[in-house]
Protein backbone atom coordinates (compact mmCIF):
# COMPACT_ATOMS: atom_id res chain seq x y z
CA UNK A 1 0.00 0.00 0.00
CA UNK A 2 3.17 2.39 0.70
CA UNK A 3 4.46 1.39 -2.61
CA UNK A 4 1.70 2.32 -4.15
CA UNK A 5 1.08 5.45 -2.60
CA UNK A 6 4.76 6.53 -2.97
CA UNK A 7 4.77 5.57 -6.71
CA UNK A 8 1.22 7.97 -7.28
CA UNK A 9 2.98 10.78 -4.88
CA UNK A 10 6.29 10.37 -7.43
CA UNK A 11 3.82 10.89 -10.49
CA UNK A 12 1.92 13.92 -9.37
CA UNK A 13 4.99 15.66 -8.30
CA UNK A 14 6.42 14.81 -11.65
CA UNK A 15 3.47 16.17 -13.58
CA UNK A 16 3.21 19.10 -11.42
CA UNK A 17 7.19 20.03 -12.58
CA UNK A 18 6.55 20.09 -16.33
CA UNK A 19 5.72 23.04 -17.93
CA UNK A 20 3.02 22.60 -19.89
CA UNK A 21 2.61 24.99 -23.25
CA UNK A 22 -0.11 26.51 -24.31
CA UNK A 23 -0.82 26.91 -27.90
CA UNK A 24 -1.95 29.98 -29.80
CA UNK A 25 -4.49 30.04 -31.94
CA UNK A 26 -2.61 30.98 -35.23
CA UNK A 27 -0.02 28.10 -34.26
CA UNK A 28 -0.28 25.13 -36.71
CA UNK A 29 -2.53 26.91 -39.26
CA UNK A 30 -1.52 24.52 -42.12
CA UNK A 31 -3.21 21.22 -40.68
CA UNK A 32 -6.27 23.30 -39.61
CA UNK A 33 -6.61 24.54 -43.06
CA UNK A 34 -5.97 21.24 -44.16
CA UNK A 35 -9.04 19.58 -42.01
CA UNK A 36 -11.22 22.18 -43.08
CA UNK A 37 -11.00 22.77 -46.83
CA UNK A 38 -12.85 18.81 -47.43
CA UNK A 39 -15.88 19.86 -45.67
CA UNK A 40 -16.08 23.47 -47.53
CA UNK A 41 -15.36 22.61 -50.46
CA UNK A 42 -18.52 20.02 -50.46
CA UNK A 43 -20.44 22.76 -49.02
CA UNK A 44 -19.52 25.08 -51.78
CA UNK A 45 -19.74 22.61 -54.46
CA UNK A 46 -23.30 21.38 -52.73
CA UNK A 47 -24.94 24.79 -53.31
CA UNK A 48 -22.84 25.34 -56.69
CA UNK A 49 -24.80 22.43 -58.09
CA UNK A 50 -28.08 22.47 -56.15
CA UNK A 51 -29.18 26.26 -56.63
CA UNK A 52 -32.67 25.73 -55.59
CA UNK A 53 -31.57 24.27 -52.32
CA UNK A 54 -30.60 26.55 -48.80
CA UNK A 55 -28.55 25.84 -46.48
CA UNK A 56 -31.30 24.06 -44.21
CA UNK A 57 -31.27 21.50 -47.12
CA UNK A 58 -27.41 21.30 -46.90
CA UNK A 59 -27.32 20.68 -43.27
CA UNK A 60 -30.88 18.45 -42.84
CA UNK A 61 -28.66 16.14 -45.95
CA UNK A 62 -25.33 16.07 -43.60
CA UNK A 63 -27.49 14.87 -40.73
CA UNK A 64 -28.94 12.25 -42.48
CA UNK A 65 -25.50 10.82 -43.58
CA UNK A 66 -24.48 11.34 -40.13
CA UNK A 67 -27.10 9.19 -38.86
CA UNK A 68 -27.17 6.50 -41.13
CA UNK A 69 -23.18 6.43 -40.43
CA UNK A 70 -24.09 6.13 -36.65
CA UNK A 71 -26.78 4.00 -36.67
CA UNK A 72 -24.59 1.58 -39.18
CA UNK A 73 -21.94 1.84 -36.05
CA UNK A 74 -24.38 0.80 -33.58
CA UNK A 75 -25.99 -1.63 -35.13
CA UNK A 76 -22.01 -3.07 -36.06
CA UNK A 77 -21.72 -2.65 -32.21
CA UNK A 78 -24.99 -4.60 -30.66
CA UNK A 79 -24.81 -7.65 -33.53
CA UNK A 80 -20.93 -7.93 -32.56
CA UNK A 81 -21.33 -7.88 -28.76
CA UNK A 82 -22.90 -11.36 -28.24
CA UNK A 83 -19.65 -13.12 -29.67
Amino acid sequence: MEEERAKLEKMYQELNEEDTDIKKWNQALIPKAILLFPPVAFALTFLKINTDKSILDLLGFIAMGGLLVTGGIFLNYFLSKGK
